[in-house]
């Protein structure tokens, strides 16, 4: 019988500058402390893909869209074994640290608890019914990842260890999530003349060596990080870093609100405040403070402030609350309509493409003289209907199961009759 392989390692079959690593390889590595401390770590290969944001314009009172820009970056194989497996170190201490402090329940991303956003928001609404009065605000920080501060991490990498310096292997991880280096994918693949459509070519690796030296490196491809501040995000080990980062503050927040008999949780870094009525000056100059200390900013346009009253027994807010994704006034809960109208915009477009692929398949089966197929539903139901398994309709079903929401099973019901109509147009 075959053990499992350890939790930290991961077989990835994407193209990088080194090949994937074999289980017996990445543990010679990553488990002994001089190979690390002495490894070359491969610079991120990263691209740009552009998102729809959809946000409510207060003033036209309507949703608009617009672009926005969002990096991804990927380690090479080796340097991803290396960020799990110190991932795993540091979380184990991380772990037996908050759990002392008492953050096991405020802490909410990035860890292994079983839940998901929708139990975190059931829970923080679930808080405010079971008080008559209060106030709940929600904080976001500015350019979280892009802004950690080197200096102040590396104090805290040092206090979760319990030494005055990092360890040579630890100073060789922190060295390379801070003055990392990165190339843009595009531009590597077009100097390595290698295709965006058909990469792989029975390829293991992007090129040997000699060809990153001479063609990537000499041409300038591999930029490093030149700021004190910025890790980034999307290794193994960056969320668990942002989680250690934001350690102080959570210990500072706890006090503040237990301090006046109110809540405190963070998700990676929304915060949310639920606390007595009348507090909402304090808790923003409280949060503005402490932030301010980790060398970090409130983003404020993202900032929610709501007044829960409760009426003849009904709970009412002055502003529905915005948190993790769903909207709470008292009385409902709901999904916020903006991920419904990004959700109908990718299933037009699905289906728009699906079309288009239909008819062009279908010219070359008349020219061969063969049959025409009818468009392929079940691959569109699966991802834009109830009938997938994994799909935003499936989330909102679950969802209104666990907050127990007859709201959000109306806001689900229109969706299959407008893929019905997207794809009979």
């Amino acid at each position: 019988m075959t053990a499992d392989p350890p939790k930290w390692f991961r077989q990835r079959r994407y193209l990088h500058f080194d090949e994937p690593l074999s289980l017996p390889k990445a543990a010679a590595l990553v488990k002994n402390p001089i190979s690390v401390a002495t490894h070359a770590f491969w610079p991120l290969l990263r691209f740009t893909i552009q998102t729809s944001k959809i946000k409510h314009d207060k003033a036209a009172k309507e949703l608009k869209q617009h672009a926005k820009d969002r990096v991804i970056s990927y380690a090479a194989h080796s340097d991803s074994q290396i960020f799990a497996y110190y991932c795993e170190l540091l979380s184990k201490l991380y772990e037996y640290e908050i759990k002392a402090r008492g953050l096991t329940d405020v802490v909410l991303a990035f860890r292994s608890l079983g839940k998901s956003n929708i139990d975190f928001a059931k829970d923080a609404f679930d808080e405010i019914r079971s008080r008559y009065e209060c106030v709940a605000v929600a904080l976001d920080v500015t350019k979280f990842f892009d802004t950690i501060n080197h200096a102040q991490l590396k104090v805290h990498w040092k206090n979760l260890l319990g030494v005055s310096e990092l360890p040579p292997d630890h100073f060789a991880v922190f060295r390379a999530l801070t003055r990392y280096a990165a190339a843009e994918r595009d531009e590597v693949f077009a100097a390595l003349g290698i295709s965006l459509n058909n990469p792989r070519a029975d390829r293991r690796r992007l090129c040997e060596p000699t060809e990153f030296r001479s063609l990537v490196r000499a041409n300038n491809l591999v930029r490093r990080n030149p700021n004190a501040s910025g890790i980034p995000q999307g290794t193994a080990i960056s969320a668990m870093l942002s989680n250690l980062y934001m350690l102080d503050f959570d210990i500072a927040a706890l006090s503040f609100a237990n301090a006046s008999g109110g809540r405190y949780m963070r998700y990676c870094d929304d915060m949310l405040f639920i606390m007595p009525k009348g507090m909402t000056s304090a808790i923003e100059s409280f949060a503005d403070t402490q932030i301010r200390r980790m060398k970090l900013e409130i983003n404020l346009d993202k900032t929610d402030r709501c007044n829960f009253t409760t009426s003849s027994g009904i709970l009412t807010s002055d502003k529905p609350l915005q948190y993790l994704g769903f909207l709470f006034d008292g009385q409902r809960v709901i999904i916020r309509s903006a991920a419904f109208a990004k959700f109908s915009n990718r299933m037009k477009r699905g289906v728009s493409l699906a079309k288009q692929t239909m008819r062009s398949r279908n010219k070359a089966r008349v020219q061969l003289g063969a049959e025409e197929h009818k468009l392929y539903l079940k691959k569109l139901y699966a991802r834009y209907s109830h009938l997938g398994k994994r799909n935003f309709v499936r989330y909102g079903y679950n969802a209104s199961y666990i907050m127990k929401s007859s709201a959000i099973r109306r806001q689900l019901r229109p969706l299959w009759d407008r893929l019905q109509q997207a794809i009979s147009k």
